[in-house]
């Protein structure tokens, strides 16, 4: 199923889509938010398949963020070789390796075709295209044979992230993980994580053909991202393992999964006002945003 949250007519709706149509699921059950659904899955998911196929459409309709306030947002860094290379890095070696996550705050997140604001503050914003996890039940201390059964469902995560924070600032003096922090920061702009266009539960999406879907991303109609999941570093199972050795996992906490090779600052060309970019996982569907200069339109 492809869940998700619905803006129609000025309300937000639980939804989901049909054949390529979003279609209300807002009237069978009372929780609308997909949080509380996936939090009561157990007793709704039955109620949701049966009223899927006599779902009216929406019309006009567009989805929102499926989950904009989810318990914790964690996101890994690193997770595909050719990306640590062309972020200016030695090559990962090619085992013994932990996984490098940290969080965005959910004020990051916006929906699947919202703007993407360019501050005062930006010098040099730079996108991510990933796939994210969508945890289902509380997972501590998960293995690697039971980690998937943990997973609710996938959705996709544009990691927006501002590369030069502080670099204007005139005499600066540094401390020694200045850089580091830079880099992080640099992630938590308001509205820097697109996520959607929905949730596709993951009996439709199964691990095992996981590995063979590509994440992409285009930028006014080009290509600049590709590779196929297998490409991972750490699979899904792999990070729900080592993240949940250290913290509880939650119902609704999203795990976006890392970037391929591609990104802007590697390539010359980062992100102004105007560009269209577009973050693809396949089997789920399309993020679409445009750059929106706030400066400029002010």
């Amino acid at each position: 199923m492809k869940l998700g949250i619905a803006r129609y007519e000025g309300r937000h709706l639980l939804a989901a889509e049909r054949d390529g149509v979003i279609v209300d699921l807002s009237g069978c059950v009372e929780e609308q938010a997909l949080l509380g659904v996936i939090e009561d899955w157990t007793r709704l998911a039955a109620v949701l398949e049966e009223a899927l196929p006599h779902a009216k459409p929406l019309p006009h309709a567009v989805w929102a963020a499926p989950i904009p306030r989810p318990p914790k947002f964690l996101l890994l860094a690193g997770n595909f070789r050719a990306h640590i290379v062309e972020s200016g890095f030695e090559a990962a070696p090619e085992e013994n390796l932990t996984p490098q996550f940290f969080l965005k705050p959910s004020t990051t997140i916006i929906g699947p075709t919202d703007d993407i604001p360019l501050t005062r503050a930006n010098h040099a914003l730079d996108y991510e295209s990933e796939l994210a996890v969508v945890i289902g039940r509380h997972t501590k201390n998960a293995t690697l044979e039971n980690a998937i059964s943990a997973v609710f469902g996938y959705t996709i995560v544009n990691d927006i992230s501002e590369r030069k924070l502080n670099d204007g600032m005139v005499g600066r003096k540094k401390r020694s993980n200045d850089d580091f922090y830079d880099w992080l920061v640099g992630k938590w702009f308001d509205g820097s994580a697109p996520m959607g266009p929905f949730v596709v539960t993951a009996d439709e999406l199964r691990a095992e053909t996981l590995l063979d879907c590509v994440v992409s991303a285009r930028l006014n109609g080009d290509e600049v991202q590709s590779a196929p999941l297998s490409a991972m570093i750490h699979s899904v199972a792999e990070a729900i393992v080592y993240i949940s050795a250290v913290l509880t996992l939650e119902p609704g906490d999203v795990i976006s999964i890392g970037t391929p090779s591609g990104v802007g600052m590697a390539r010359g060309r980062l992100l102004t006002d105007g560009d269209v970019i577009e973050c693809s996982v396949d089997g789920i569907g399309t993020l679409r945003n445009r750059i929106y200069d706030q400066a400029q339109h002010a």
